[in-house]
């Protein structure tokens, strides 16, 4: 930054660790808040420090604003441009102005900790650009724990480090609109994981990650055995729909433990249904119920057969250890998607539980599940056939080695108690007013001045916040090279390659 001078050195006891003076404290400065003016602008997401009675504190500015009084109240353009002419000769008429956060005392946050200041910083204490070898050592990690995501935005010198550790024993929520790298960020946080040979499970709904290309990922086809579910279950997963009572209910009547029980389970349930069919006591309307059954059964199996297997012991069998795992349910229905999640995260939940009391498990290490498009799956105010699920795994997983990764473009429609356990956030380009008052009411890391810079950020820049990242931050993450899919297209270029490529003409493909 233009006109700094060189970087100050600290002291032993933690002193200032500051660049040259930009501002100066004005007004009520609180022990966590305090306002500036300044001779330049400062971005916000930018860092500065101020000296206490407690020693150097370390502020993230939150809010910044540029305010002319001359040129505030022209309304028509030859008042303002005499305004301006007279503004460019008062130095006095720019008023620049700053909010700050305090993050914690300098010499806490070198060794770990986040204490606050008890007392505030007096009025007219010099505000300075915090010095980036001091942001290098607290942002950076030291240990197999702590993975590079990104770089402080308003920093691209310091790389930012999140806790692995954090991520695989609280929760995660990525919250950010559409294109604004939410799903890059999860590619780029399972890419991490493999490095470091964990267990993640990803349930992809728009199957994002098809040509994700990293080391120790797996592309798992979901699999549930039909004699584990109850007939509602059941029905849920053929595509029967909710308000189809009678064939829901002819599907209770048929099956029964003989059918649960089969060689051959699909066989056994269309002899069943084709008995109704055939039946001279059923009436009418129950025999259209059954072959109306029958063709949703054999649709079902033609459309989405792979996701059954009558023979599988667990649904934990097709997933990996120390890998990372893509379950694609892009093809399903919701109802089939959600019956898949709630089937999974329950055998983790329950293997996890078992590992821990010295039973027989699968996984003898924590285990990740992320959920992309989460609010199909935990929707506020309304139950699905998962939410429960997610839920208990919300309450009880950090205890058992379970944590969650939860990425929604829309935080007002998922389930604020679920989301109450979360511990931490990446943030991005949320612009509806009921998103942004949702997420400051489920973490009180971002203020009401930092959300209003959220509709601003480009893609790949998030605000990090939470157990996983030591302070809150404003960070552009690595762009996943690997991950194609969800991308802008070329439109353009793809064009112009199938024009150049030769084609057969119409009359000629008739003739072959």
């Amino acid at each position: 930054m233009q006109g700094r001078r060189p970087y100050r050195v600290s002291n032993s006891q933690g002193g200032a660790w500051g660049l040259s003076e930009v501002g100066i404290v004005i007004g009520e400065a609180r022990p966590k808040r305090i306002e500036f003016t300044s001779k330049n602008p400062v971005r916000v997401g930018d860092y500065v420090t101020v000296d206490t009675d407690d020693g150097s504190v370390l502020y993230m500015t939150e809010y910044f604003k540029n305010v002319s009084a001359l040129l505030s109240e022209s309304k028509d353009y030859l008042t303002a441009d005499e305004a301006r002419r007279a503004s460019l000769k008062n130095p006095r008429d720019r008023v620049r102005i700053g909010v700050a956060r305090a993050l914690g005392l300098v010499r806490d946050l070198l060794n770990g900790k986040r204490i606050y200041p008890t007392v505030p910083p007096e009025p007219g204490a010099s505000v300075e650009y915090a010095d980036e070898e001091l942001l290098r050592k607290i942002y950076g990690g030291h240990g197999d724990s702590w993975v590079e995501v990104g770089q402080l935005l308003r920093r691209p010198s310091v790389p930012v480090s999140v806790n692995l550790d954090a991520l695989a024993s609280r929760h995660l929520a990525i919250l950010a609109a559409t294109g604004k790298g939410k799903s890059n960020l999860l590619a780029l946080l399972a890419k991490r994981v493999a490095e470091r040979n964990g267990t993640l499970v990803l349930f992809d709904y728009h199957g994002e990650y098809r040509e994700l290309n990293i080391r120790g990922l797996r592309f798992v086809s979901p699999k549930i055995n039909p004699r584990h579910l109850n007939s509602e279950e059941l029905a849920d997963m053929l595509g029967v729909r909710k308000n189809a009572e009678r064939q829901r209910s002819i599907l209770g009547k048929v099956y029964t433990k003989d059918v649960i029980n089969a060689a051959n389970f699909w066989e056994a349930l269309e002899k069943k249904l084709k008995d109704i069919v055939e039946s001279e006591k059923a009436g009418p309307q129950d025999r259209q119920a059954a072959q109306r059954l029958l063709d949703i059964m054999r649709r079902a199996l033609n459309v989405w057969g792979r996701i059954f297997d009558p023979s599988a012991r667990t649904p934990l069998d097709t997933i990996a250890n120390n890998r990372v795992n893509v379950l694609d349910v892009s093809d399903l229905t919701e109802l089939q998607a959600q019956r898949i999640v709630s089937t999974y995260l329950d055998s983790i939940l329950q293997d996890r539980k078992s590992a821990l009391r010295g039973g027989e498990c699968k996984f003898r290490s924590p285990v990740v599940v992320a959920i992309e498009e989460a609010h199909v799956f935990m929707p506020a105010g309304e139950d699905t056939e998962c939410s429960e699920t997610i839920a208990r795994v919300a309450r009880e997983g950090r205890k058992f080695g379970v944590s969650l990764i939860i990425v929604s473009q829309r935080p007002s429609k998922l389930d604020p108690d679920i989301i109450s356990q979360v511990g931490s956030f990446a943030i991005s380009g949320i612009t509806h007013p009921s998103d942004q008052k949702f997420i400051r009411e489920v973490t009180d890391e971002v203020s009401e001045e930092l959300g209003a810079s959220l509709p601003s950020l480009n893609p790949g820049e998030m605000i990090l916040v939470g157990q996983f990242i030591k302070l809150p931050a404003l960070v552009k993450t690595h762009m996943v090279e690997e991950k194609l899919v969800g991308r802008d297209l070329e439109a353009v270029r793809l064009w112009r390659e199938e024009v150049s490529k030769p084609f057969a003409a119409t009359e000629e493909l008739m003739r072959l």
